[in-house]
């Protein structure tokens, strides 16, 4: 009996035990988050630092208007004197001489063609004090006249420097005549071409046009074989121009003297054509000639 109450007294308790239990929450463990990859934050875009040239905002360009100081494209030829070596008829050494004493008197200023082509403003901003000296026929195979040699050094006591147009027919260049020129160039003197045989160009155009360009360029390939510098300027034998300048302007030439003519230039055309005076009966009425013609 007494172990019969034992039984029933623990299957009690076990009862009251379940029954208490019920009444508690169940506990269940909290799942941990698996750790996922962090969102990437996106970066604002850099403003942009180009060292690029911005583009420019388009404007109008005003239209240029005159000045008054602007140099005018055409322009007064310089007084141009053309001398030869002297002859029976004519002291070409005497009148030289005068004619120094009559550019010293009114203050002129002697320039050669090369001078202008170095600083083209000068025949507007000088324009009336300007004076250039040639002297012909001067041939590089011989030596040079005794008259032309007394005409350069009455020029390099002057202070005046010349414009020399050399004739450079044949192969060979006379040793004392290449050494002046040599010497006169250093001095700012002007190396011209004559032509290479002295021939009439406006005669040539009418048989062969061609044959101009040899005869131009042969003869500034001479020159500057001998010299050692190659001319920019073609004296005319017998001052005739050709018609049609196209084998001069192959021969790149600047300047074209001739003698009817050309007492203005347009400094913008790439070939120039300028005119001379030969002397007249007296140098006085040379020189007042050349102002009325060339007007200064």
């Amino acid at each position: 009996m007494q172990q019969k109450f034992a039984k029933y007294f623990l299957i009690l308790n076990l009862c009251f035990n379940l029954l208490s239990c019920q009444g508690q929450p169940i506990s269940v463990a909290a799942e941990t988050p698996t750790t996922l990859p962090a969102t990437e934050t996106a970066r604002p875009a850099p403003a942009s630092t180009s060292t690029s040239t911005p583009v420019a905002t388009s404007t109008d360009i005003p239209t240029a208007t005159f000045s008054p100081t602007a140099l005018p494209l055409v322009r007064q030829t310089p007084p141009t004197l053309m001398l030869h070596r002297s002859n029976a008829k004519f002291d070409a050494v005497q009148f030289l001489h005068e004619m120094i004493g009559i550019i010293k008197e009114n203050d002129l200023r002697v320039v050669t063609y090369r001078d202008i082509q170095q600083n083209p403003a000068i025949t507007v901003t000088e324009q009336g004090t300007l004076f250039i000296i040639t002297i012909d026929d001067i041939y590089l195979r011989y030596p040079m006249h005794e008259s032309v040699v007394e005409m350069i050094a009455l020029l390099q006591e002057a202070g005046y420097p010349a414009v020399l147009g050399i004739v450079t027919e044949g192969e060979f260049a006379y040793p004392e005549t290449v050494a002046i020129f040599k010497e006169l160039s250093d001095q700012g003197w002007e190396i011209a071409s004559h032509t290479d045989n002295h021939r009439n160009l406006g005669e040539m155009e009418r048989v062969s046009p061609r044959a101009i360009y040899l005869e131009v360029n042969d003869s500034l390939t001479k020159i500057e074989a001998a010299v050692g510098i190659r001319p920019i300027t073609l004296i005319l034998p017998e001052g005739q121009m050709v018609n049609d300048a196209k084998q001069l302007r192959r021969a790149k030439l600047i300047w074209v003297v001739g003698i009817n003519g050309g007492t203005q230039y347009d400094s913008s055309r790439e070939l120039l054509y300028v005119g001379r005076d030969g002397p007249y009966q007296s140098v006085q009425e040379t020189y007042e000639n050349m102002r009325k013609r060339f007007g200064f």
